[in-house]
């Protein structure tokens, strides 16, 4: 790795040396502009963006406290690389991963076929656009419930080094390097990340290092060619979860089991795509994907040691018609995506307790399976353009997903080895939208999804695979309302939806720190969601946008029955009923910029009862940067922040339905950050 940035800075001094034009560099603005409120505007209610420069607001650990400006999405974070998400509390009951969402980078699927994302690994630097759609309204994606998000990558139309320095509490460091060259019909960018951390608990180091190239290639003036691919190299300590005492008390401290047996997890995971587009006629346009994923995974837990590989290859295709269909203009999508997933799970006794505090050990093998699972999904949409003031949007999408297990452990009287499918899904969706005048429009839709369980809910306690467990399926139905204001500088959209949910897939704790995956009944998910944002300037020196975005929520179990107690009608577990985000962004002149943000959060019920509740919290993070040049074509920034400015203390995340054992409380905290600090120090250079 040392010699490796030794390289990076000796070509940079070697470029910085050489004679160049004078380029300006700083003229980037970070701050919505009109015409970002007038994309905002156009697009459907459920759907909502998020720009580089609002992704690099903290201190580029998370993403967390960015993605959850965005009304209806909450992002848990008990680590580094202990994340959850939920969108509009579908995936809320996952204990330790992201599921029941797709997730992609441009066209290239990043979910597994079980529909578990990884998210908190993707450097945010190598992202320039983030687009969340919220329910299972994105029928070109094709299943899911609980909605999509598409990560666009960092390709920009200029040739630049820049090398970077990021500094902060907790033995926070980041080096992130990055070239990116444009000559006529080609462009590269290529990335490289190394970011560390001592983290604030014990047993909490974190390490890693990413690697990303992505270029583009104009083969014709109608068509390109898009090549994708990323490897990261991750080791992170688990501290876990506390219990109520630890987390008012002694929040630093990691959970005892853990911190004796040092657990972590450790991967390699790699993710390249070939995306290929062409413009066959004037009315024609497709877009063709080949991709593949590889992860190898090692965890020692205080239970069993985790050994995980996986190996994906999928295909993914796309074809725009815009056609007149009964004299109407029209657009007309279809495609289809393949994915294949060949996993190897095994565990074994993790023996730390005779290692001498060394941490894991190796003992007998408990469990040996293999999975095949793929999907094949079709789709289409049709947009039809009855008025100006009136387009309907019909859609339809389709899910087969078969697995097959080899079970190489187990006495072949009890062993699961065969062949497995879920029934196949016919997936509707209609929105309809209607302008009131030209800054002022309406929408309703209504549509269906789908998602499997994760092969880690399908795991027993015993290690074999429950085959008897059901996708979750749900309906959602919606009505927005969009308008702009003053010439374009206030943006107000609000929504209104109910989503009900059969074959709830929960998390049932069955010893200490292990969980299986249950279907139990069904949940309603109604709720509101608003958001104001605004664009003001005054002269040319000052830009402002304060922005204010909310949810209110109301879910609930309607039928919940487990072990023979009845939740029913209680409030769904691990979702906030309210949920705030506001804050400013701000421009002087043409150098100096500024960032608050505050997220609110209202308690949030962490056992099926009711009876135990996260407390409400509010953080702020401020951040201010100052942009100059330095000589000629080369540029500098410098940025110093905060995150949780007031030292709130509170939980970041929690495991719902944790139990005691013995004697002890349940562990359902992961202790939030307290107030820390970073800054940072870049060159960026145009040639």
């Amino acid at each position: 790795m040392k010699q490796f940035s030794l390289i990076i800075f000796l070509i940079s001094g070697i470029i910085f040396s050489q004679t160049q034009k004078d380029t300006t560099t700083l003229k980037e603005v970070n701050l919505k502009t009109s015409l970002e409120i007038e994309k905002a505007f156009q697009t459907e209610s459920n759907i909502s963006f998020l720009k580089q420069e609002e992704l690099l607001q903290s201190n580029q650990t998370t993403i967390a406290p960015i993605l959850n400006k965005i009304p209806g999405v909450y992002m848990q974070q008990g680590g580094v690389n202990t994340t959850k998400i939920n969108i509009r509390g579908i995936g809320a009951r996952a204990q330790f991963e992201t599921n029941r969402l797709k997730l992609y980078y441009n066209n290239i699927p990043l979910s597994t076929a079980n529909g578990t994302s990884i998210l908190h690994d993707i450097d945010l630097t190598t992202i320039s656009e983030v687009k969340v759609i919220k329910g299972p309204q994105a029928t070109q994606f094709g299943a899911g419930l609980g909605g999509v998000i598409q990560l666009k990558s960092v390709l920009r139309d200029k040739n630049y080094a820049e090398s970077e320095l990021l500094f902060g509490s907790f033995d926070l460091l980041k080096q992130n390097y990055s070239l990116n060259f444009s000559e006529g019909n080609k462009k590269v960018n290529l990335t490289y990340n190394n970011l560390s951390s001592g983290g604030f608990r014990d047993n909490s180091n974190y390490q890693r290092e990413s690697y990303f190239l992505n270029s583009e290639w104009d083969l014709s003036e109608s068509s390109k060619l898009q090549l994708v691919g990323q490897v990261v190299q991750l080791k992170g300590f688990i501290p876990s979860s506390l219990s109520r005492t630890d987390l008012e008390e002694n929040p630093t401290r990691a959970a005892f089991t853990w911190g004796e047996a040092r657990g972590y997890e450790s991967y390699t995971r790699g993710i390249f795509g070939i995306n290929y587009s062409n413009q066959l006629t004037s009315t024609i346009q497709q877009n063709t994907a080949v991709f593949t994923n590889i992860r190898d995974a090692y965890e020692p837990r205080p239970f069993d040691i985790l050994d995980e590989k996986n190996i994906g290859i999928g295909l993914r295709h796309t074809t725009e018609i815009d056609l007149q269909l009964f004299g109407l203009t029209s657009r007309l999508n279809i495609g289809g995506e393949f994915l294949r997933d060949d996993f190897e799970v095994s565990t074994l006794e993790n023996q730390y307790r005779d290692n001498n505090g060394q941490g894991a050990l190796e003992g007998d093998v408990l469990s040996d399976l293999s999975q095949t699972r793929q999907y094949i999904e079709g789709f289409a949409t049709l947009n039809i353009l009855f008025s100006r003031k009136f387009d309907l949007k019909l859609g339809l999408a389709t899910n087969k997903t078969t697995y097959e297990i080899e079970d190489v452990f187990s006495n072949p009287e009890n062993s699961q080895t065969g062949e497995y499918d879920y029934d196949q899904v016919w997936l509707p969706n209609a929105v309809g939208t209607y302008s009131l005048d030209e800054n002022q429009k309406v929408s309703a839709s209504i549509s269906k999804g789908f998602s499997v369980p994760t092969v880690e809910q399908s795991l027993t306690e015993e290690g074999v695979f429950n085959t008897e467990l059901e996708p979750e399926k749900g309906w959602n139905y919606e009505i927005g309302y969009k308008a702009k204001w003053f010439d374009d500088k206030l943006l107000t959209e609000l929504s209104a939806y109910y989503m009900d949910v059969e074959n709830l897939l929960v998390a049932r704790r069955v010893a200490e720190d292990r969980f299986v995956g249950i279907n139990a009944g069904s949940t309603s998910h109604p709720g509101i969601e608003f958001s104001f944002k605004s664009n003001l300037n005054y002269n040319s020196w000052l830009k402002m946008q304060p922005y204010v975005n909310g949810s209110f929520n109301f879910y609930e179990f309607d039928e919940f029955v487990d072990q023979g107690e009845s939740f029913s009608g209680n409030d769904l577990t691990g979702v906030p009923s309210q949920q705030f985000s506001f804050g400013l962004d701000a421009q002087i002149g043409d150098r100096f910029y500024f960032y608050f943000q505050t997220n609110a959060v209202s308690e949030i019920p962490v056992n099926d009862a009711n009876s135990v509740f996260a407390d409400s919290y509010a953080f702020s993070n401020l951040k201010a940067e100052y942009r100059f040049p330095l000589y000629k074509s080369i540029s500098a920034r410098v940025n110093v922040g905060v995150n949780n400015a007031f030292n709130e203390k509170y939980a970041s995340s929690i495991v719902t339905n944790a139990v005691g054992f013995g004697g002890s409380e349940p562990r359902y905290f992961y202790p939030g950050e307290p107030r820390n600090y970073f800054g940072s120090f870049a060159l960026n250079y145009t040639f």
